[in-house]
């Protein structure tokens, strides 16, 4: 196995010169050129390990997820690797998969491989292992998923603000509005719900129960619901989840009716897909990108022991449709 010993022998410079060039130190410009060129040409790999514990560091970012199978994760997850990439960051990278005792057995075992920090994306808020985060040895910051503790940063979409303003244009504009939501509850979906509500709040009416449609994620039970929303006169849709979204805009053309004329579609999507398929549906988009700077940013300055704000509330993306926009 090729050493430092190696590299300075046949770079003809010292043990010294090497380590620094290593560890990110200025060196002349001749003499990191000639480690440079020794690195290249035997190949050297550096024991990573052993630097983490000369420096009493990992360089590794513990990330644990909801489900790597949904669109704002895989890109979340894609953006974090590029931002941590250009800090010399590693993650290691793990889904909880909605359950508080995979949360709490994935959380133990990325502490237990000297993670220097953790991110949390989406746990639920009652979990008990959830809310005791901040008790952890390692910074750690939650993102879409708010905690008691003050000490733990959050980074949230703005999705109750963007639902409000959705809802209240489609009841104003459309004669008769549902409203289809999932039977599983998380932060997120509480907050767009809340949104809901505020929304018929800020236009002094009552939101009628007969409105709201419970389906199970995962199922055609959003499609199958387009005919009988027609049947009962639903001139508009409100989705708050993707998936939701797209089986909607499928029913509505089964059914032989337009998307935007005859029913106006809206909800929260993820990933450019009805965008580039130009259909006329209301578009709100949690900015991932955004979210994921403002994470990696986070967590970066918390490595360097700086002071962050406990909470970065940020502003989802409303493409319109005509239906829908202001006169």
């Amino acid at each position: 196995m090729v050493t430092i010993k190696d590299i300075a022998s046949e770079a003809h410079v010292s043990v010294g010169s090497v380590s620094r060039y290593l560890n990110g130190y200025q060196l002349k410009a001749t003499n990191a050129e000639k480690i440079k060129a020794a690195i290249e040409k035997l190949n050297y790999i550096p024991n990573q390990a052993a630097k983490a514990l000369k420096m009493n560091k990992s360089f590794s970012v513990g990330v644990l997820v909801d489900n790597m199978d949904n669109f704002y994760s895989s890109q979340l997850i894609a953006r974090l690797e590029q931002l941590f990439d250009q800090a010399d960051y590693f993650l290691l990278l793990t889904s909880h998969r909605n359950s508080e005792q995979i949360f709490k057995y994935k959380l133990q075992k990325l502490i237990e491989r000297s993670v220097d920090a953790l991110i949390v994306l989406k746990a639920e808020t009652e979990w008990d292992s959830f809310q005791k985060m901040g008790k952890l040895n390692v910074p750690v910051i939650s993102v879409e998923a708010s905690l008691l503790d003050q000490s733990v940063p959050e980074v949230l979409s703005a999705d109750q603000l963007a639902a409000k303003e959705v809802v209240e244009r489609m009841v104003h504009k459309r004669q008769k509005t549902a409203f289809i939501i999932p039977t599983e509850s998380d932060y997120v979906l509480q907050q767009r719900l809340a949104g809901i509500n505020a929304a018929y709040k800020s236009l002094a009416k009552s939101l009628n129960p007969e409105n709201v449609y419970y389906v199970d994620y995962g199922t055609a039970g959003a499609y199958e619901l387009v005919p009988k929303l027609i049947q009962r006169g639903f001139d508009s849709i409100f989705v708050t989840n993707y998936t939701n979204a797209i089986q909607v805009v499928q029913g509505v053309r089964d059914a032989r009716k337009i998307v935007g004329k005859d029913i106006a579609v809206a909800g929260f999507g993820y990933s450019n897909l009805l965008q580039n398929m130009r259909l006329p549906v209301t578009l709100i988009k949690q900015p991932v990108n955004k979210v994921a700077e403002i994470v990696s940013e986070t967590v970066l300055n918390l490595l360097k022991g700086q002071k962050v704000e406990h909470k970065a509330l940020v502003q989802d993306e409303i493409f319109w449709q005509k239906e829908l926009k202001n006169d």
